[in-house]
């Protein structure tokens, strides 16, 4: 069998078909095949037309047939089903053309997501597009995405919903990024004590990098929301990004949306401390102000829940906030930024 991609599933005939050919090479009809399996013609012209799936016991009986192995009939009677089910879930997909617009466009141009092949109908182009983003965000369908970021189960994991944001589509694809990053680059599971620990006594030396890179370069001006990640990030955050894993903590440089002004968040990812930032600052110290603040819930605050700064969501402890925001605002007056401030 081929391997298939997005749809692209070529059509597949039911596994009767190759016994019709099997039997017809044979000298055989449907009749013959049917004494010889102990079924009743009717059975078998089920098999041969497809309205029956191949079972284990068929499939051994017509191994004794036909000398071709059961695990061959039952291998094309799996692919078969596959061939429907795919076709199915297409149709579905194709009448799902508001959600699929939901999403920025911006996801293609950054090469987050894969564009929909060319010389489609509308509705396969739609399922394309539906289907590329289900794999994404690693759902199986729109109705899931929407239980999963709106509903109830982030908020059961995170103690958050985004049916508060603004655009929670756009705010879940910056989310979901920064786990397919960390999936891409894993890191040990790490001990809360142990990084917090790493943390104070590595926090001088932060401080002091965070001092010795106070300018943006002159490429940061050509950044758009376009741009590819990889002509975004440059020295200064593969710097950080490198202290920060010699401590436990992950952090990511994620491009954010218009719609979607995340600055940053902070969260334990799969048992990793992890500080995602977006990498459309405007200058580096509104980096270093928001990396500071996310720092500071690593060190003061539990794994439990995710922080996001500059998003109107509800806070259930905004406590925890000013705390971050008092330590950053030191940090970054020991860096040397006026007033500590961004």
């Amino acid at each position: 069998m081929n391997v298939y991609h997005c749809g692209e599933l070529a059509v597949i005939f039911p596994p009767g078909r190759d016994l019709a050919e099997k039997i017809q090479e044979m000298g055989m009809d449907a009749n013959d095949l049917a004494a010889r399996m102990g079924y009743t013609p009717k059975a078998v012209n089920d098999i041969l037309q497809g309205n029956v799936r191949i079972v284990s016991e068929v499939a051994f009986l017509l191994e004794m047939v036909t000398n071709i192995p059961s695990s061959y009939w039952l291998r094309r009677q799996v692919s078969y089903d596959e061939y429907l089910i795919r076709e199915k879930v297409k149709a579905s997909l194709g009448n799902q053309p508001l959600w699929k617009k939901s999403f920025p466009a911006e996801a293609c141009a950054r090469n987050w997501i894969e564009k929909a092949p060319e010389g489609k109908s509308k509705t396969e182009t739609t399922a394309n597009e539906v289907h590329t983003l289900l794999k994404f965000f690693a759902v199986g369908t729109p109705q899931a995405w929407d239980r999963y970021y709106k509903d109830a189960r982030l908020k059961v994991a995170f103690r958050i919903s985004l049916a508060e944001v603004k655009d929670p589509y756009a705010m879940s694809m910056w989310i979901r990024r920064g786990e397919i990053l960390s999936d891409e680059d894993p890191m040990e599971p790490q001990d809360h004590k142990a990084v917090r620990k790493k943390l104070k006594q590595h926090l001088p030396e932060i401080i002091d990098f965070a001092a010795a890179n106070k300018a943006l370069p002159e490429s940061a001006k050509d950044i758009t929301y376009n741009t590819p990640e990889a002509d975004v990030v440059d020295d200064c955050m593969t710097g950080l990004a490198e202290l920060c894993r010699k401590i436990g903590i992950r952090i990511l440089f994620v491009q954010n949306f218009k719609t979607a002004p995340v600055h940053g968040m902070y969260r334990w990812y799969k048992d990793v401390p992890t500080i995602q930032l977006h990498d459309r600052f405007k200058s580096r110290e509104a980096m270093w102000h928001t990396f500071f603040h996310e720092l500071a819930h690593v060190l003061y605050h539990g794994k439990k829940g995710i922080c996001l700064q500059n998003v109107d969501i509800t806070h259930h402890h905004p406590e925890k906030e000013e705390e971050a925001n008092c330590f950053a605002q030191k940090c970054m007056a020991e860096a040397g930024f006026v007033d500590g401030k961004d």
